[in-house]
């Protein structure tokens, strides 16, 4: 596989080719002919072809740093008792898939002596994963959840109601004093919001069929069904986080209720406009712009790319990373692709702006995942039921504002 450095300097050259298509079609005043047309759409398709590429490095390269360097607030190990310790989770592991019980004790005992172990049971025995196969099905929610890219995720023991206390504190100055003080300094009161915090159950079922568990190895398996329940939860918790109402599931970022405001409406119902989106990153207080980041669909992405046709404006609004571990950005910010924001249409709030650590996910502890022996049995398969708790809520309505095409 071909490093990062080299992928973004092939990158580099093609989105080179492509600004120099604009730049000629600009100096005389037109749009691109076809045969221009052509050859920007095969840079396009190269230029995705190598995003996609750096991705897959970049993934492997946050997987290889989750599985070396687990948090801990237990004493650091020997390597010969880390050793022991990850032999011991793996052998766990195993039991999972063959279907061996343990006992109760024996599996209470690990799990408290685990960093971040999700428990499981089947039948009269326990198992629990190790810390590699929570690793591999978080990047992979992540990776096919936007949300999961960018929100504040809050882990908690328990699902009772959380209450979290919100407060907006950015048009507050204080006060000067002058010496000698001729009265009393008085504190200003605070008045808090609480949104309060659920945990609604998402859950997937995966059958397995006996002849290939039993012919496969078992840390194939274990990462089949890692990924397979990872790219169903992202999806699922992805699109709850966006759009969902709040009922029996997360409150999205785009619900009608207690969701992001538009910050921006667009004067056409057919286009946006680099000024346009410019008036969305103003409309977000300057306080929660200092790590602010747009969202928006793919769809939206490959429309704003080509904002720059016919554009007497030299600066483009869309720039590529050229160095690693840097994001693409946006007017300057970067941006995640959210494939449940909805594509380019009248009425439709397209783009969203601002500081997503104000969009908080509450998870109650990991993903759990059970064995299940016999209830497929009569199709002779295995099944692995995977679940988790979880909600979601927009803390500060002035933190993210969205971009909504006139209807």
């Amino acid at each position: 596989m071909r490093t990062e450095k080299q992928l973004l300097e092939l990158r580099a050259q093609v989105y080179t080719q492509q600004r120099e298509l604009l730049e000629k079609a600009k100096s005389e005043g037109r749009a691109l002919n076809a045969d221009e047309q052509s050859s920007w759409d095969k840079a396009e398709n190269d230029f995705n072809a190598f995003t996609r590429e750096i991705e897959m490095v970049r993934t492997t390269a946050e997987r290889d740093a989750a599985f070396r360097d687990v948090p801990s607030s237990a004493p650091v190990a020997t390597k010969s008792e880390a050793q022991a310790r990850k032999a011991e989770a793996e052998r766990w592991y195993k039991n999972l898939i063959s279907g061996d019980g343990v006992s109760f004790q024996q599996a209470l005992a690990l799990a408290n002596g685990a960093q971040r172990a999700s428990t499981s049971s089947s039948g009269d025995g326990l198992y629990v994963m190790p810390e590699e196969f929570i690793n591999t099905l978080e990047l992979t929610m992540k990776r096919f959840g936007g949300m999961l890219q960018a929100s504040y995720i809050h882990r908690s023991a328990t699902g009772n109601p959380m209450r979290w206390p919100t407060h907006d504190n950015t048009a507050q100055t204080g006060n000067w004093v002058a010496e000698p003080r001729s009265q009393a300094i008085v504190p200003r009161g605070l008045t808090f919001d609480r949104k309060s915090f659920e945990a609604h159950t998402w859950y997937d079922i995966i059958g397995l069929d006996w002849e290939f568990i039993q012919d496969e190895e078992v840390g194939l398996v274990g990462r089949i069904i890692a990924e397979l329940i990872g790219e169903a939860a992202g999806r699922a918790l992805n699109k709850a986080y966006t759009d969902g109402d709040g009922s029996g599931k997360p409150t999205g970022i785009l619900a009608s209720s207690n969701g992001a405001s538009v910050g921006k409406e667009t004067a056409a119902n057919n286009a946006i406009t680099k000024q346009e989106i410019t008036d969305l990153v103003h409309s977000v207080d300057p306080a929660y712009r200092t790590t602010a980041a747009f969202m928006f669909s793919d769809n939206i992405l490959s429309y704003l790319k080509k904002l720059d046709y016919g554009n007497t404006d030299t600066v483009p609004m869309w720039m590529p990373s050229f160095r690693e571990g840097e994001p693409d950005r946006i007017l300057g910010f970067p941006y995640v692709i959210n494939q449940d924001f909805p594509t380019f249409a009248a009425g439709a709030k397209a783009i969203a702006f601002g500081d997503w650590s104000k969009y908080v996910i509450r998870q109650v502890r990991d993903v759990n995942v059970l064995r299940l022996d016999q209830t497929y049995a009569d199709l002779m398969q295995t099944a692995f039921l995977g679940w988790l708790r979880t909600d979601g809520k927009l803390l500060q309505s002035a933190a993210i504002k969205l971009l909504q095409i006139k209807a």
